[in-house]
């Protein structure tokens, strides 16, 4: 989870990286930013296991019914998912269902990068779902975003978060 518009690629690469290698699938936005640059360092590693799922916001067409958004999906989506959903606006009413929704849900573990109130949407749902989530970026990049969740700038603390929560879940 992260950006629409910035790629924040010290961190989405790395990361995208590290979850194809460790043979780890990919839930995103399907969109740009953030969503793109982990997707496309995930699709480059040869011979990955995981697949790119890209949860879509669509619109209503007469005749195809649902489509995708102009820009959705990116190119390194596997699996495209076309949700009736909108995406999250900065000023919808607060308790609007959105795709945001789609994603935390059907998510196993969040690893949220920098990213805006789409984000920090996606950052309380987590929460509220009891998803574990760590926060990678900067130093400070979420003080106001996730007050009490673990956050780190080091790619090796969240693959040590990932290892654990994914060691600790039930079969």
């Amino acid at each position: 989870m992260g950006s629409g518009k910035e790629p924040w690629l010290a961190y989405s690469g790395p990361l995208g990286a590290w979850l194809a290698q460790a043979g780890f699938n990919l839930l995103t936005g399907g969109g740009q930013g953030v969503m793109l640059a982990v997707a496309r360092a995930f699709a480059g590693v040869p011979g990955r296991a995981g697949r790119s799922i890209g949860i879509l916001p669509t619109r209503g067409d007469p005749l195809a019914g649902f489509v995708p958004l102009d820009g959705y999906p990116h190119p390194f989506v596997d699996i495209p998912i076309l949700t009736p959903l909108p995406r999250r606006e900065p000023d919808a009413d607060p308790h609007t269902i959105n795709r945001n929704y789609v994603n935390v849900l059907s998510s196993d573990l969040i690893v949220a990068l920098p990213g805006g109130p789409g984000t920090a949407e996606e950052i309380s749902l987590a929460r509220r779902w009891g998803k574990p989530l760590v926060c990678f970026g900067p130093d400070g990049a979420f003080r106001e975003l996730a007050a009490g969740a673990v956050c780190t700038s080091s790619l090796d603390d969240v693959i040590r978060f990932v290892t654990d929560a994914f060691a600790q879940a039930p079969r």
